[in-house]
């Protein structure tokens, strides 16, 4: 013999449960999309010449190259001139730190180049920013025995990292 009030109340649970992830899946939470961070109209994005808040010369021109060589290997946008550009990077780089990172008795033997760097995209149809973070951090290492030569490679990878983390952050929504 079934118990149909056991029954009912079953039923009232299952739809209750049916009805909450319905509405979830409607307003967008627990769901993951593997589209990003920016909306369908946004299809194509161009890059602003960030500002250069620091000493460091040029740093604002290699930065802008490489986010642009980011969004050229990326499939979920694609690259396009500034002017004609869906939306825009854009930007500031903060600071450029070279500091000693490990010691030889009292000789330093290795140093660490950080790059910072505060970004935003711009909706260029809607007026409005859809991605903004500051702080974004890009490292490079070089040993002192190497010299200019150790110091531009570590700078440069510094700035991809920072590229990388940009462009890794609006196109994730992060």
């Amino acid at each position: 013999m079934t118990d149909l009030p056991a029954l009912a109340h079953a039923r009232a649970i299952a739809g209750r449960a049916c009805a909450l992830l319905v509405g979830l899946a409607a307003s967008g939470c627990g769901v993951y999309s593997v589209e990003g961070g920016l909306p369908s109209h946004v299809r194509t994005v161009g890059v602003e010449f960030f500002e250069n808040s620091t000493t460091e010369a040029g740093v604002e021109e290699r930065l802008s190259r490489a986010i642009s060589d980011q969004l050229v290997t990326r499939s979920q946008v694609r690259y396009a001139p500034f002017s004609g550009a869906d939306a825009i990077v854009r930007g500031s780089v903060t600071r450029v730190n070279e500091e000693p990172l490990t010691f030889s008795g009292t000789q330093v033997s290795r140093y660490r180049v950080t790059v910072l760097v505060d970004a935003s995209v711009w909706d260029r149809a809607r007026r409005r920013n859809l991605w903004e973070r500051e702080g974004i951090q890009g490292q490079g290492q070089y040993d002192a025995t190497a010299g200019v030569a150790g110091r531009d490679a570590a700078y440069a990878s510094a700035i991809q990292e920072a590229a990388r983390q940009v462009v890794d952050g609006f196109l994730s929504g992060w």
